[in-house]
């Protein structure tokens, strides 16, 4: 079972509208009902005030005196109700569809005073019934739905826009791995801005070097004494071909004759 899809824009702009159009026309029939069209006595409801206007001017009984100028606004109401209107149709946020179906609503409850009233169409009286002081501003439903629509709206779009912005300032800006290396109130170097970040070294220790070897050099090895039996490097090699030498005659024995052509020691 699937269930029900939450309330959208598309639905409570209409809504929203609608309530204050039959809200404002009801208000305002009950107001010529009790003082039958005119001017009649105040009467109280806690802190506001009830008396009968007919304001021939725009919203809170301003620019009675300007008629011309009151066409020219009633048009402009008009199609800043259709435009409203188009707008709160494809919006899918509550609170943006509240806000435009409030300033609708009201437009349209104040556009219909307008077209219907007395002296003429586009010159009708809007009639206001509602006041704080007797001597202050008079309005109706319409005007305070107009005046609430157009605050929520407001809040709504500076609340967006702050956002925005910070989102942008959270994003980094292209470039902004490179480190800014100029000096204070100089131009930052756009080679510098164009090279990638330097990537991080890795966490290895160099390898140690090896240990000095303990065989000592050649050159400083002692030189071994030639051993007795060694030949002498000095004595001549004998040449292929020739007589090996003769080997030194043994030494005399004790006692023994000495050999001719040997001197006696004396």
């Amino acid at each position: 079972m699937m269930k029900p899809r939450p309330a959208t824009g598309r639905l409570l702009f209409p809504l929203a509208a609608l309530a204050v159009i039959l809200a404002d026309q009801l208000s305002k029939a009950m107001a010529l009902a009790a003082w039958s069209g005119t001017v009649g006595p105040q009467a109280r409801f806690g802190p506001f005030c009830a008396l009968l206007v007919r304001n021939t001017g725009v919203a809170f009984g301003l620019g009675q005196s300007r008629p011309a100028l009151i066409v020219v606004i009633t048009l402009a109401g008009a199609v800043a109700t259709l435009g409203a209107a188009g707008v709160g149709l494809r919006v899918r946020g509550r609170g943006a569809a509240l806000g435009l179906g409030l300033i609708a609503g009201g437009a349209t409850g104040n556009g219909a005073d307008r077209m219907i009233r007395s002296p003429g169409p586009l010159r009708g009286a809007v009639i206001d019934w509602i006041t704080l002081d007797a001597r202050g501003p008079v309005f109706n439903l319409a005007d305070v739905a107009l005046l609430t629509g157009t605050l929520l709206t407001a809040a709504l779009l500076l609340r967006r826009t702050s956002r925005a912005a910070e989102r942008d300032v959270a994003l980094p800006a292209p470039g902004a791995g490179a480190p800014d290396t100029s000096a204070p109130g100089t131009a930052p170097d756009p080679v510098a801005l164009s090279l990638p970040p330097c990537a991080p070294r890795p966490d290895r220790r160099p390898d140690p070097p090896p240990p000095p070897s303990r065989e000592p050099s050649p050159s400083a090895r002692p030189r071994s004494a030639p051993s007795p039996s060694a030949p002498s490097r000095s004595a001549p090699s004998p040449s292929p071909g020739s007589a090996p030498a003769a080997p030194p005659p043994p030494p005399p024995a004790p006692g023994s004759p000495a050999p001719r052509g040997t001197p006696r020691s004396p």
